[in-house]
């Protein structure tokens, strides 16, 4: 059964055992006050005491197929919604973000970010963007400001930074920590737009220019109350990277993984049995944000099929609503 707001709030940290030792985690202190907002695609917002991060934001949902097929079409341009991105801020992103994390730089993920962060709105703020270095460059040619370029922090697997940034004897507000993962894996065995960029573009103008660049995930700790693994951008991980991190919510892709083998069930096993699941990328990428047909787009079969996997591993799934802010 899909965890209520309310029964989510209770069940936080209670109800999983231990991978390395059987016995139900210790619950963690209320985190009552950390909300998750579903943006469509891989994209959250995550947000807690006045702060907000936002990850994949990808709001202009273009159209990507192939003329008369399902495919992604390389060759496509790129065409970025900033009226829909505009009116999608403005009804539920109002406030600047401190943090944006970046999975990997297909356009489902990065095609957006240099449009926010190039807001006349949020210029006055400093916005951190966390992100490997193919997207990095990808972002430098897509024509972000400098401001934002030199705010960017590269990263790779294994940092654990703090924020915000002082002595270590003093807890931080929230810690990030990057984990290389992999990208999802089709049918086929491949996926869309491989390899990584070394410098910037000269152009940027295709969905097929978008390289992946290799994809991250990243774990968010809010203080000592709450540890939310954003697992989100694809739908495969590297198991061993993720050893020894027990996040109290996993925020799992769930699509595009038929030739990864027992992917959902490792996730849960390396991860000691999150007792929390929510489900991203599930949507069909296409449905406007401003669409009234928008439950429409989701993976109703994905959802299911996560139930079914979580389900002996005693987590709860709570299915997110595109928009709709979640209490932690």
């Amino acid at each position: 059964m899909a965890g209520t707001a309310a029964g989510l709030a209770l069940g936080v940290g209670t109800g999983a055992a231990s991978a390395a030792t059987g016995e139900p985690r210790r619950p963690r202190r209320g985190g009552s006050d950390v909300s998750l907002r579903w943006l469509g695609v891989a994209g959250w917002e995550l947000a807690f005491d006045g702060r907000r991060i936002l990850v994949d934001p990808y709001l202009s949902r273009q159209e990507y197929r192939v003329p008369g097929g399902s495919a992604i079409d390389p060759d496509r341009r790129l065409e970025p919604d900033s009226s829909t991105i505009e009116t999608i801020v403005g009804r539920h992103l109002p406030e600047a973000p401190e943090l944006m994390l970046v999975t990997h730089g297909h356009f489902d993920h990065l095609l957006d970010v240099p449009h926010l962060l190039n807001r006349r709105q949020w210029h006055g703020n400093s916005i951190r963007t966390l992100c490997g270095e193919t997207s990095w460059h990808l972002l430098r040619a897509m024509g972000t400001q400098r401001k934002r370029v030199d705010e960017c922090l590269v990263v790779s697997s294994g940092e654990v930074l703090r924020f915000p940034a002082g002595p270590t004897a003093q807890p931080p507000a929230y810690t990030v920590e990057v984990f290389r993962s992999l990208h999802s894996q089709y049918g086929n065995h491949g996926f869309f737009a491989p390899g990584t960029l070394t410098d910037p573009p000269r152009h940027v103008r295709t969905l097929g220019d978008m390289r992946e660049g290799g994809t991250l995930a990243y774990q968010v700790t809010v203080g000592d109350r709450l540890r939310v693994m954003f697992l989100s951008g694809t739908a495969n991980l590297a198991e061993r990277e993720l050893e020894g991190a027990r996040p109290d919510v996993l925020v799992l892709g769930v699509s595009g993984h038929a030739a990864v083998h027992r992917y959902v069930e490792r996730a849960m096993e390396v991860l000691g049995r999150p007792p929390v699941v929510v489900p991203s990328h599930h949507d069909d990428m296409l449905t406007s944000l401003l669409s009234p047909n928008l439950p429409d787009s989701i993976s109703k079969d994905a959802v299911t099929a996560l139930h079914a996997t979580v389900h002996p591993y005693g987590a709860q799934v709570l299915d997110p609503r595109h928009l709709h802010a979640m209490p932690l």
